[in-house]
């Protein structure tokens, strides 16, 4: 299935077109496949059990992609190969990396669906509408013990390639549910017995350093809000507790990322 093409207006190219345009592109992709880009987030769809629907690579990296995913050279989806510059006439700017794919979405879960799962570490993104800030959360949960993520209704699409690029792929390892009814739905969350977090660098919240890994809750949602706002107070009133990160009375704040990472690894330090 490795097939030359020499047309950036090839229809067998429609998935890769306006890879640049964020708007476009949820219009284009809709809940149907996703696009990731670079060896290490393709090698992130193959082994998270994402199916591929089509590959595109410059001339130089067929041998490369093919070692890394050998069913391209033998089995039924089509590796197009095109040069460099035609490629950036096919997806709208210089795709330095040479080599991106297009995949099957998965479904998104509903908040019932994640309570029911076995799912005992959640973080909860509420207003994230930064998709390097939701891959960096995501790569994170991946590497320190979040066993999925719950986007709140007005939350950046989990799946953009900016999110999966910057995640390095992670965030398809994670299961990804997304709230309809929020900030309502943190009742779900303790209707099946999730203590919730409120992240704020409020001066009279609990300080993360003084939660001992004994006294964690057997199940806990860590909620986090955008950058600047942070959360609202209807969440933080809906929510069980809100903690804070100690951190240098001259520093406003910590960036979601950083924030969310220190208590993933705080709640999954050692006891």
């Amino acid at each position: 299935m490795i097939i030359e093409l020499d047309d950036p207006a090839d229809p067998r190219l429609d998935d890769y077109c306006l890879l640049n345009d964020q708007a476009a592109r949820r219009n284009r992709e809709g809940e149907e496949f996703f696009i990731a880009e670079g060896y290490v987030s393709i090698d992130r769809v193959v082994d998270s059990g994402h199916d591929l629907r089509s590959v595109l690579v410059t001339p130089s990296r067929v041998e490369r992609i093919t070692e890394r995913v050998p069913h391209l050279s033998d089995g039924d989806v089509p590796l197009y190969v095109m040069t460099r510059d035609l490629m950036a006439q096919a997806v709208g700017f210089d795709l330095h990396r040479g080599v991106v794919a297009s995949a099957w979405r998965r479904a998104i879960r509903t908040v019932d669906q994640l309570v029911a799962s076995p799912a005992r570490r959640i973080a909860v993104l509420v207003g994230l509408n930064d998709a390097e800030n939701v891959g960096v959360i995501s790569r994170a949960a991946r590497a320190l013990g979040i066993d999925a993520i719950l986007l709140d209704p007005t939350c950046t699409d989990p799946y953009s390639r900016r999110t999966v690029r910057v995640s390095m792929g992670e965030v398809l390892h994670v299961p990804i549910a997304r709230s309809t009814d929020w900030p309502d739905d943190v009742t779900t969350l303790h209707a099946g017995g999730f203590t919730t977090w409120s992240m704020t660098p409020a001066d009279d919240a609990i300080d993360l350093w003084s939660v001992r890994p004994h006294e964690l809750p057997d199940r806990l949602a860590i909620v986090v809000g955008a950058e600047g706002p942070g959360l609202d107070d209807a969440t933080m009133r809906a929510t069980t507790t809100r903690v804070r990160i100690p951190i240098d009375p001259g520093v406003d704040s910590l960036n979601v990322g950083h924030a969310a990472a220190i208590t993933f690894a705080a709640v999954a330090r050692p006891a």
